[in-house]
């Protein structure tokens, strides 16, 4: 509400109004008081660093983890992709907390061990015929 409108509207809420000049002005409910204030600039939150890589790293470790061990060698191809895929995007995505002080890093971390371990469980067996 501007100066000129809240006395014209004497249902205007007490507070402080923009006069026109670059200043406030503060209307008490039923005229203009003689208190100015200069105008406060708005201030913006700053959003909160993401990264993307590492939720995607920690997606492929668990889609990895958990399709490696399907039998008749199945579970390499549909999990064996994801696990590595979760490594190379965990380190970019561990890399890229650092970067953003530390956004991202336990889901990259645990990217990188869920596709490490589904990668590593192919080596002892996991996916191939039972």
């Amino acid at each position: 509400m501007e100066y000129g409108r809240a006395m014209s509207d004497p249902a205007a809420a007490p507070g402080w109004y923009p006069d026109g000049s670059g200043h406030q002005r503060y209307w008490d409910g039923a005229a203009w008081t003689e208190h100015h204030a200069p105008m406060t600039p708005l201030q913006s939150v700053p959003a909160a660093p993401s990264n993307g890589l590492a939720i995607a790293a920690m997606i492929l470790g668990i889609i990895g983890f958990l399709l490696t061990p399907i039998p008749f060698f199945v579970g390499w191809f549909l999990g064996g992709i994801p696990d590595i895929l979760a490594i190379v995007f965990g380190i970019i995505g561990v890399n890229a907390a650092n970067r953003l002080g530390g956004a991202g890093r336990v889901p990259a971390i645990l990217g990188i061990v869920l596709g490490g371990l589904g990668f590593l469980s192919i080596f002892v067996g996991a996916g191939s015929i039972w």
